[in-house]
């Protein structure tokens, strides 16, 4: 059975290579299908409920995905706010704003005529002028001028953008109205210009730290765009516009989708560089080793053949090439010529005893299919196990994977016997004495694998000592494993994104974006109770000091009114306000009747001659209409006994409507507003989002919270501003000051509130507001800005603000949701590593059964275990005792571990079980297991670590972080196979072997 395939291809050789060949052809016919996604995005299901969130979030409240460009001058003493950079910043603003297509395609930059200058057209390449840049971009069809949407409209949202040229002031013009201009309508000409520019913008609370930053230093422009996959492009485009700037204007350009898109460009790059240098790293490495050119082509085929395989069916069923699917090719490169190496390392080694091709190949078949067959099968359920994960591209990844290591065990089956028959002849392998020549070329490491075994045997107890203390501190190490990732750190320190995101954090309150949305849970609930307490507390504090008994009776017939309404089916806030307007007037007829006519009578009094002595006897004829209002008028104008003529007629009208303000009537009306007023109009929940936002501030967690609170304190603040007067003294100043203060606040109530809003909606900036809130006021949406995209951050402040509501209830119940590419980011990678962990453990479980039915004993399935189980603990346990952070590429690597370590086990202890049965005595089996078998083993280690070696030198953190962990897997698990295996064996031989069964043999 095992030697089927071998045979045929033995037999047909020339058809097995044609066809491999048209199967080969009919997958690479699907390469130009190829399409490309760099979202990380994308790691979640488009059904996610919170990726669906996300999007109503953007769409409720016109968010868009930002480039961010930072403008840096740390060398003028005024830092950006110099005419220099002002202007520049300001020209950069109006080139983004104005960018067409032409008629060839290329971005044309628009600046319309001022009047000092004529109309400028500037078109642009943005086509890479690197050879290398340009063909790949053209094979992977990224188009570099692709900043245009089907229609050729520019892919930048320019009514949206935030800079300093397009953004209000919020200033006043006269009391009870605001500027309607930008912050800078123009370019300032002089020094005075830009400082006013700088007061003005560092006195806005949604500016200061967002688009300016505190130390005066940086400015930013948020360009906002229609899709993440034109980020690059934009970036390239800022880039071509700024080129000629001084350097003391720095620019720097960062923000997640900027990095996201970014490394979905570079990682092409790394597909076409990575994969050909591990095939070279492979093909030199091998012709080391076996020194024949024409016999090493056949494994360098079958890896070529198993990528075909993979990524052409992987496009031809419709998948995007994702940041984790490219990497199949270079994961594959060096597993795929795994079965290849030990083939021919056997085949190399015994072909001096056969003589024949055929006798050769079907011998080296004969005892290598068995392991061959399990350690393809033990890495096919190491892949195939991240089809549980959670994330789509993970799943893709992992299961054509699984698909190209099944094609290269069939290739290595097939293929290369087939190859050897037709392309290898056996007067070149007569000639060579093969066995010799790997003694020669091998004496060193022959050398050093046989001092192996014999350590192994001579000091097996304290190997075995050694792993389990080596074991006991990496599980410490696990403990202290830490879940985190970033996309920007999937850059090198040095590259231009981390050094732009490291300087514009060290200025801004952070370029990491997140926001927290909170909308009321019952908003059609009536809550008649709730408001007819309100309106009864507002009621005693306001009248029951004057009008006690037509206090109590308003708060009676309000009683009646709120159990006839909240009676089920019946609620009805508006007719319980009518009602009450009637009783109010009731009401209002007996309190405010006699001061209506005493406000008459002053007001037609001739103020000649009016003094405090004269006023009363001029009222003294509208005595009997009025009862006590006249003496209390009298009583309070007594202490402005200095007051004569009109002054005196104009406080005696004040003290009136005073008294007139004290309306039940008015008051319905204004506690109509109030409780009618939706929730994110009344002070009480404003307040509770202003709390908030200075919990966060305070925690040190959050670089900064913008709300609409703070357009609200701002416009109310200038709304009601009072210039001091000229001249006068500090006391004054200060009093002026004390009082301006007051009104950098939430408005006392919702019908202030609703007027102030009404002022900010009418700014040259419409929609600005709604970004905030939506447009009925029921939800609000509050912009969270951290200085880091760390994963562990953003899930300290969803922690923050779980906290915090749970100890502080909100006025209304509410409900509050996350949003942002932020938050998205811990969403996917806490559904990674969570199903990396369940997928993990599920595969272990299969494989160790695996093992079990493959030595057809429980015990032996434990041994070939073991080493796959020191190389995870000790890999994992040196990520934690380093802290290197759990990220996305960490995460990969255990499936690769788990589809790895245990190949050489499989082979170790199939050959010693085999061995052991024709020699009976393990020092023997030890001798010789230590010769050809350990040297396969440590050639198939060296090829696979050497393959993935090349990704050391990505310019990308994930590749470098694959490229070395799993170099040290191959490490880690040749030693732990060729130590601890055999000093298990030498130490519990008497338990081990005599459980041998000569049935074990067969398959």
């Amino acid at each position: 059975m095992k030697l089927t395939l071998t045979n045929m291809s033995l037999k047909y050789p020339k058809l097995i290579v044609v066809a491999t060949l048209a199967i080969m052809l009919g997958f690479l016919m699907q390469f130009p299908k190829v399409q490309f996604d760099n979202d990380p995005e994308n790691m979640l299901s488009s059904q996610e409920p919170v990726r669906i969130f996300h999007h109503e979030i953007k769409q409720a409240y016109a968010l868009y995905d930002f480039v961010i460009v930072g403008i840096v001058n740390e060398e003028n003493p005024a830092g950006v706010f110099n005419v220099d950079t002002l202007g520049r910043l300001h020209r950069l603003t109006q080139q983004l704003l104005n960018v067409q297509r032409s008629d060839s395609g290329l971005p044309v930059v628009v600046v319309p005529a001022t009047p000092t200058e004529a109309e400028q057209r500037i078109e642009f390449d943005l086509t890479p002028t690197k050879k290398w840049e340009y063909w790949l971009g053209k094979i992977f069809s990224h188009e570099a001028n692709s900043l245009f949407d089907e229609q050729g409209h520019s892919v930048i949202i320019g009514h949206e953008m935030m800079a300093p040229s397009v953004v209000d002031n919020i200033k006043q013009s006269e009391m009870g109205s605001l500027k309607i201009e930008y912050l800078m309508e123009n370019p300032p000409q002089t020094a005075a210009q830009a400082l006013q520019i700088r007061d003005d913008a560092m006195n806005n609370p949604l500016y200061q730290g967002t688009l300016v930053s505190e130390d005066e230093k940086a400015a930013c422009l948020y360009i906002p765009i229609v899709a993440k996959p034109y980020s690059y492009n934009v970036a390239r485009l800022v880039r071509a516009l700024t080129a000629d700037w001084p350097e003391q204007d720095r620019v720097l350009i960062t923000g997640l989708p900027v990095a996201e898109d970014t490394f979905g460009v570079e990682m092409l790059l790394q597909m076409a560089t990575s994969a050909p240098l591990a095939g070279l790293a492979i093909f030199l490495l091998l012709l080391l080793f076996f020194r024949n050119l024409s016999l090493i082509m056949a494994p360098m085929i079958v890896a070529m053949g198993s990528v075909i395989s993979a990524m052409g069916l992987l496009i031809g069923l419709g998948y995007d090439v994702h940041i984790m699917s490219s990497m199949i090719a270079i994961f594959l490169m060096p597993i795929a010529v795994a079965d290849a190496v030990h083939i021919l390392s056997e085949f190399f080694d015994s072909y001096s005893r056969f003589n024949n091709k055929a006798e050769t190949i079907r011998y080296v078949i004969g005892h290598l299919f068995k392991p061959m067959l399990y350690t393809t099968l033990t890495t096919i359920a190491g892949f195939a196990s991240l089809a549980f994960t959670p994330i789509p591209p993970v799943q893709v990844f992992g299961l054509h994977v699984a698909f190209g290591v099944a094609v290269a065990w069939l290739l290595s089956m097939t293929l290369i016997p087939a190859y050897i028959m037709l392309f290898v002849s056996e007067q070149r392998l007569a000639k060579m004495p093969l066995k010799k020549q790997t003694n020669s070329t091998s004496s060193g490491s022959f050398s050093l694998l046989a001092r192996m075994g014999n350590f192994s045997q001579k000091w097996s107890g304290m190997i075995i000592l050694v792993a389990l203390i080596l074991v006991g501190i990496s599980a410490y190490g696990i403990s202290q494993i830490k879940v985190n990732d970033n996309p920007v750190k999937w850059f090198t320190a040095d590259h231009e994104i981390r050094v732009a995101d490291d300087i514009l954090n060290h200025h801004f309150g952070g370029t990491y974006t997140a926001y927290l949305t909170f909308e009321e849970v019952r908003p059609e609930a009536c809550g008649c109770e709730k408001k007819s307490q309100l309106i009864e507390d507002h009621a005693r504090a306001r009248f029951m000091a004057h009008s006690p008994q037509e206090t109590e009776e308003f708060i009676v017939r309000l009683h009646q009114l709120s159990d006839q309404i909240g009676k089920p089916g019946g609620c009805d806030v508006g007719e319980c306000f009518y009602k009450l307007l009637q009783e109010t007037d009731r009401l209002d007829q007996k309190i405010l009747a006699g001061w209506n006519v005493l406000a008459d009578e002053v007001n037609y009094l001739d103020p000649a001659g009016l003094t405090t002595t004269t006023l009363p006897i001029r009222l003294q004829t509208i005595a009997r209409d009025v009862g006590d209002e006249l003496p209390l008028l009298l009583a309070q104008l007594s202490a402005q006994h200095e007051l004569v003529g009109e002054a005196l007629q104009d406080a005696a009208l004040t003290i009136c409507e005073t008294h007139l303000d004290q309306s039940y009537r008015t008051f319905v009306v204004e506690m109509q507003a109030e409780v009618a007023a939706p929730p994110f109009k009344q002070p009480k929940m404003l307040r509770y989002i202003e709390g908030l936002q200075e919990h966060l501030q305070q925690s040190g967690l959050v670089g900064k919270t913008t709300s609409v609170v703070d357009a609200l304190k701002k416009a109310s603040f200038e709304l009601n501003y009072a210039e001091a007067p000229a001249g006068v003294n500090a006391l004054v100043l200060e009093g002026y000051a004390a009082r301006n203060r007051t009104h950098d606040a939430i408005p006392e109530n919702a019908a202030a509130v609703g007027q102030v809003f009404v002022q900010l909606e009418g700014m040259k900036k419409k929609d600005s507001l709604f970004h905030m809130v939506t447009r009925d006021y029921r939800k609000v949406n509050i912009w969270i800005q951290l200085k880091s995209g760390d994963n562990r951050d953003m899930e300290a402040v969803v922690d923050l603000v779980d906290r915090y509501v749970a100890a502080h209830a909100a006025p209304l119940e509410l409900k509050s949701r996350w949003a942002g590419l932020t938050y998205l980011n811990v969403v996917w990678q806490d559904k990674m590593v969570r199903g990396m962990i369940t997928s993990l453990l599920g595969s272990f479980v299969v494989v160790l059964v695996m093992m079990t039915l493959l030595f057809r004993s429980v015990l032996w399935g434990i041994l070939a275990m073991i080493p796959l189980t020191v190389t995870i603990t000790l890999i994992y346990g040196i990520i934690g005792l380093v802290g290197k952070d759990y990220d996305m590429p960490v995460a990969v690597l255990s499936s690769l571990t788990l589809g790895l370590s245990v190949d050489f086990s499989i082979h170790f202890l199939q050959r010693s079980r085999k061995l052991y049965r024709q020699l009976g005595n393990w020092n023997e089996v030890s001798q010789v297991m230590f010769q050809d078998p350990a040297r396969a083993i440590t050639r198939n280690a060296i090829t696979i670590s050497v393959g993935f070696l090349p990704l050391l030198l990505a310019p990308l953190v994930p590749y470098k972080t694959v490229g070395f962990f799993l170099a040290t897997i191959m490490a880690v698990s040749w030693l732990a196979s060729l130590l601890i295996l055999p000093a298990l064996l030498s130490r519990f031989q008497r338990w081990v072997f005599p459980k041998i069964d000569s049935r074990d043999d067969k398959i």
